[in-house]
């Protein structure tokens, strides 16, 4: 069967599944500025428009996380579950990997 050109087929959203007491411990110190950044990198994970829209580096121990550097001194780790859900697994400041890697982070 063939597209017609009025039909669109859209991808898949991603969904948030895992992680939301992640963010919210991290939400509590932090500052609404940093909320904003944050809430609109995770936007752009559930539309599937992150990985043009945003630095991010695998993690090469576990091939299913990535941190996803929302602002020079802000990074976020994400952990993709399956095809179409995905679980944040930690929100801190930029810094080594061994920095990244201990948790719990705390809002900067």
């Amino acid at each position: 069967m063939q597209n017609e050109p009025n039909q669109v087929n859209h991808p898949t959203c991603f969904r948030l599944e895992t992680g939301i007491e992640v963010i919210e411990r991290w939400a509590e110190t932090a500052s609404q500025a940093r909320r904003n950044v944050v809430y609109e990198a995770l936007f752009a994970m559930v539309d599937r428009s992150l990985f043009n829209r945003y630095r991010v580096v695998d993690d090469y121990r576990r091939p299913n996380e990535f941190f996803v550097i929302v602002k020079d001194d802000l990074a976020m780790k994400i952990r993709v579950n399956c095809y179409d859900s995905f679980g944040v697994v930690g929100i801190g400041p930029c810094g080594r990997l061994s920095d990244l890697q201990s948790a719990p982070w705390h809002a900067a």
